[in-house]
């Protein structure tokens, strides 16, 4: 079986089946698109088969002089510089996106915190250098194995003093299933970690992450009331701290059929039920499609809010996506709805609602167990 084949029979497996969106679809996202070179800043071309990148080179000027000069590329590989793992990450956002499977990307940073997207293709198996070509075909013929599937999460939250006011550092908490998150607070030269995170042990059912979410939710209230501390689950509490609630997959293929059924069925009518959004954080660290490999052969999905405060009645929700996860060679994959894509990210356009999503969607599941639990998912939305 030659490649070309290989990638077909890759897509008909997992019953992907989008047609590529336009680079312009991009700003539907709020992500900006520039056909210009931002002042001869560095770039990055990033060539990927869904989330498995094929290769990574860094743009160089042949004149320092000369601004129309065009760029010079060199691999990542042996230099790698920091900033450049958040530029892959872009490059395979915007690939997911307009629905490119195998696909180039060029990003460029054009400000301190900002990047574009300076050009963005589909190719074809004859586009890749031989190297490419053998990775992208170990990749497919190591992608058949059925291991079982695991689930995990890791729900970030902050405590306050009510008698101080003040931020508790989670630096103080050191354990596997208790510990904070990077994300840092200087305060008089004194550097602190405000976001806790509650990380069960994962498990291969999801009832079971579901039991010892509840252990870690009890416990962690009891701390709290014995000394004093207010919970705090507001998805942008203050400035830029955001709240997640991500959830990881252990042995499942990391496509983008696997991330549009979240983003469809589960982040786009989370977010229509959500009563009390963060439009901030929807728009940076919890975009549609915002992921991340992890180390157990699976992927860390990062939209969502944090839902530690609901964790007594998530189960509708877990048992939800466990659904999706594992059924997901099974079920139909849409382009996303432009009124829910703008519903999502502009809080001056709400004119979709979940009565609304419940309709579009609700024959799409009509097998026996898809029906059983798409009616308790949505109403277990409408009560939040």
């Amino acid at each position: 079986m030659n490649l070309e084949n290989e990638i077909n029979s890759f897509h008909r497996r997992i019953n992907y089946k989008l047609v590529q969106q336009p680079i312009m679809s991009l700003e539907n996202h709020l992500i900006k698109v520039s056909r210009n070179f931002a002042n001869r800043r560095t770039m990055l071309k990033v060539r990927a088969f869904h989330y498995t990148i094929l290769s990574a080179k860094r743009s160089d000027f042949n004149s320092p002089l000369l601004t129309k000069s065009k760029p010079i590329w060199e691999e990542t590989d042996q230099k790698s510089f920091y900033y450049e793992q958040e530029l892959k990450d872009f490059a395979l956002h915007c690939l997911y996106l307009t629905n490119t499977p195998l696909g180039e990307c060029i990003v460029q940073r054009c400000s301190k915190k900002g990047v574009q997207v300076v050009q963005l293709q589909s190719l074809t198996v004859e586009q890749l250098t031989y190297s490419e070509q053998e990775y992208l075909a170990a990749y497919i013929r190591n992608s058949h194995k059925d291991d079982q599937v695991t689930f995990g999460a890791d729900l970030e939250l902050m405590l306050r003093n009510n008698k101080t006011f003040k931020f508790m550092n989670g630096h103080l908490l050191k354990n596997m299933q208790f510990g904070y998150d990077d994300a840092i607070a200087i305060h008089k030269n004194r550097v602190a970690h405000p976001i806790f995170e509650i990380r069960p042990k994962p498990a291969s059912k999801i009832e079971d992450l579901h039991n010892h979410l509840m252990i870690l939710f009890q416990k962690f209230k009891r701390q709290t009331q014995i000394f004093d501390l207010q919970i705090i689950t507001d998805p942008n509490p203050f400035g830029r701290f955001f709240l997640g609630g991500h959830i990881h997959f252990g042995n499942t293929p990391f496509t983008f059929q696997h991330v549009r059924l979240l983003d469809q069925y589960v982040a786009i009518p989370y977010a229509l039920a959500d009563k009390n959004p963060s439009f901030e954080r929807r728009t940076s660290y919890g975009m549609l499609g915002a992921v991340r490999k992890n180390q157990y052969n699976g992927f860390e999905y990062r939209v969502l809010p944090t839902w530690f405060h609901i964790i007594p009645s998530c189960l509708p929700l877990l048992l939800w996506i466990e659904y999706l996860i594992t059924n997901a060679h099974h079920i139909e994959t849409l382009e996303l709805n432009r009124a829910s894509v703008t519903s999502y990210y502009n809080k001056d356009h709400q004119n979709y609602q979940l009565d609304q999503w419940e309709k579009d969607n609700k024959k799409k599941f009509a097998e026996k167990k898809g029906e059983r639990l798409f009616e308790p998912f949505v109403s277990y939305l409408k009560k939040l």
